[in-house]
């Protein structure tokens, strides 16, 4: 019978972690056996399915390289606002062509989101786009983006209607405020359990398994703030590769400062910015 870590570590990028504290019986020999009516349980799959999508766009904002926070609509004039299906496989498709066009490989991972009325918007984040593609707004454009650093995507806005590029300052942030758009609401909406939640380009790069731990660690307890059925789990930034050991008498380097990192907390108050994207088409049309 094999030993199971007490922790596991994925390493998001360079200094980001991520520490899965496993409770309860690790014994391999040992497994939980759902019964029927809970394995059927609809809320229950659709828990799984929001945690397991906000878990990969996490992944995929952290561990890879982004340069726009993008907001894109439709304009009712173009296409239904309401089919979101469509929307998704036009736009997958308008961005293979235009990795053509301007030879430059670009990446996304879009969140969509629905309006009050019910009409569909993507937030999320772009890379590869050539500096050529883009333009300040102009009038009659918004005047608070004329005067902002928000950039324009005139192919898409063309294509679709308003659009907005705001440059990422804080990739951190940014990736966990991509992440409060995955919402259970988009799993309700019909079709296949957990449809939709988010869409992204590949390759993308995910997390990679750094180290197991296989004794018991305060510090690495410390940073498992989120409570889950089956183990704990936190994010831990600016750390170096030995930190899973720094606290069980490990002494990597005479010359290495073994400073416990800090824990990764989302900014609350982060704010990309403030647009109602349906009423900036309006203003544009008018």
């Amino acid at each position: 019978m094999g030993v199971s870590p007490a922790y596991t570590i994925h390493q998001y990028s360079e200094g980001i972690y991520k520490v899965v504290a496993f409770k309860g019986n690790r014994d391999p020999d040992f497994v939980h056996v759902r019964d029927q009516e809970e394995e059927q349980h609809y809320d229950t799959k659709l828990n799984e399915a929001f945690c397991r999508a906000k878990s990969m766009v996490l992944q995929y904002a952290l561990c890879n390289p982004w340069d726009y926070f993008f907001t894109g609509t439709l304009d009712e004039k173009k296409f239904n606002r309401y089919e979101l299906d469509t929307y998704q496989q036009k736009l997958s498709q308008f961005i293979r062509d235009k990795r053509k066009a301007y030879g430059t490989q670009i990446q996304f991972l879009l969140v969509p989101e629905q309006h009050k009325d019910g009409a569909w918007h993507i937030h999320g984040l772009l890379s590869g786009l050539p500096s050529t593609a883009l333009r300040k707004f102009h009038y009659p454009e918004p005047k608070h983006l004329i005067n902002s650093d928000y950039l324009n995507w005139s192919d898409y806005m063309y294509k679709f209607g308003f659009c907005s590029m705001a440059p990422i300052k804080s990739p951190v942030a940014t990736a966990f405020y991509i992440t409060k758009y995955v919402s259970k609401e988009l799993s309700r909406r019909g079709g296949d359990l957990g449809k939709h939640l988010y869409f992204h380009s590949r390759p993308l790069k995910k997390a990679e398994k750094a180290s197991d731990v296989y004794f018991y660690n305060p510090g690495l307890d410390a940073y498992c703030i989120h409570d889950h059925d089956f183990c704990k789990t936190g994010m831990v930034q600016n750390a170096p590769w030995y930190f899973p050991y720094q606290w069980d008498g490990v002494e990597v380097s005479d010359e290495i400062s073994l400073v416990p990192p800090a824990p990764l907390v989302p900014e609350e108050n982060f704010q990309p910015w403030q647009i109602d994207p349906f009423y900036e088409q309006l203003k544009i049309e008018l």
